[in-house]
């Protein structure tokens, strides 16, 4: 049984990956914050979004940090902010939580972001 291909995916087209693209992000990138996630963003030339995530060591142990990259990345698989959008994107988070964010949460948060991105980045 062969499984059809997702129209929504995150794949490593949209992941930001080189350190020198990343430095230049957070040296001269826009900076908006939304609750817990802060962001970095830089237009690019792309058509598409790149994002990195990065989880700060402070937020907690390794299964915390990789359960809020996983809520994370599954937002945006979800939404269809990365095709939307012409935006390189740093998603980080900085100090521990209160609470166990759900992944509705983070998806509202995203939207929010997305949605107030000045209108030049969008397509």
């Amino acid at each position: 049984m062969h499984k059809s291909k997702q129209k929504n995916d995150f794949s490593r087209k949209y992941r930001l990956g080189s350190k020198k693209e990343i430095d230049q992000l957070f040296k001269t990138g826009g900076f908006k914050s939304f609750s817990f996630l802060k962001y970095r963003y830089l237009p690019n030339d792309f058509g598409f979004t790149r994002v990195v995530i990065s989880i700060s060591k402070r937020v907690g142990k390794a299964p915390v940090r990789n359960r809020l990259k996983r809520l994370i990345r599954e937002s945006l698989r979800l939404s269809n902010h990365l095709q939307d959008t012409s935006v390189d994107c740093g998603i980080f988070i900085t100090k521990p939580l209160r609470k166990k964010p759900s992944l509705a949460e983070v998806q509202t948060l995203i939207g929010q972001f997305f949605n107030r991105l000045p209108n030049e980045l969008k397509k």
